[in-house]
């Protein structure tokens, strides 16, 4: 869910270094980059034509190969979200803790701290070594001259996307953390009171 907030914002301010070699306006490009993170995100968009941009066959494939990954990416988390709600549910109403607000804070405050490292250390390698374990073919590698969209999506914007979704990650993990510390007072003030 993370993903989805940052990339749909974020191309006018992370767009630097790319090559507008089909002289595009700015809305033609925003569109563009549009079309292709609602192909990728969201499951009922079956189709990625880009209006201003050719496509080769490979390039098709490996949107499509992307939009796969994407969809696991997502479902996944709507699980995650879902069983943690229901979780979550279920302990305040047993137990009165805020506890597990804490605790699950602190996991997903580790994990793009985590992803962060490698990130920060070697961007490039970092990249390569995600397509590599995530892809089964070098489709990812794209001929600017047959898909020219590789120019409107530079390495730098997936770079500049990356950390904004890790940024995000990290500011509402804390906030779950604060939630939880804040929920786990005014319980014990209740109980206090109670008694």
């Amino acid at each position: 869910m993370t993903a989805v907030l940052a990339a749909t914002f974020t191309y006018p301010w992370f767009s630097a270094g790319l090559v507008n070699n089909y002289d595009l306006t700015a809305a033609q490009m925003q569109a563009n980059y549009d079309r292709v993170v609602h192909y990728s995100l969201f499951p009922w968009v079956s189709e990625l034509r880009l209006d201003t941009l050719p496509m080769s066959d490979s390039g098709r494939q490996h949107f499509a190969d992307a939009k796969d990954l994407f969809q696991v990416f997502v479902q996944a988390g709507l699980i995650c979200l879902v069983i943690a709600l229901v979780l979550g549910i279920w302990l305040w109403r047993r137990h009165r803790s805020s506890g597990f607000l804490i605790a699950g804070g602190i996991i997903t405050l580790a994990t793009p701290l985590l992803i962060a490292i490698p990130l920060m250390i070697n961007f490039d390698r970092s990249f390569v070594v995600f397509h590599e374990l995530f892809f089964d073919n070098d489709l990812w590698i794209f001929d600017p001259r047959t898909d020219p969209i590789i120019n409107y999506l530079p390495e730098s914007l997936f770079m500049r996307n990356a950390f904004a979704i890790l940024v995000l990650m990290i500011v509402l993990s804390v906030a779950v953390i604060f939630w939880g510390r804040w929920a786990g007072r005014r319980a014990a003030r209740a109980r206090l009171s109670a008694e």
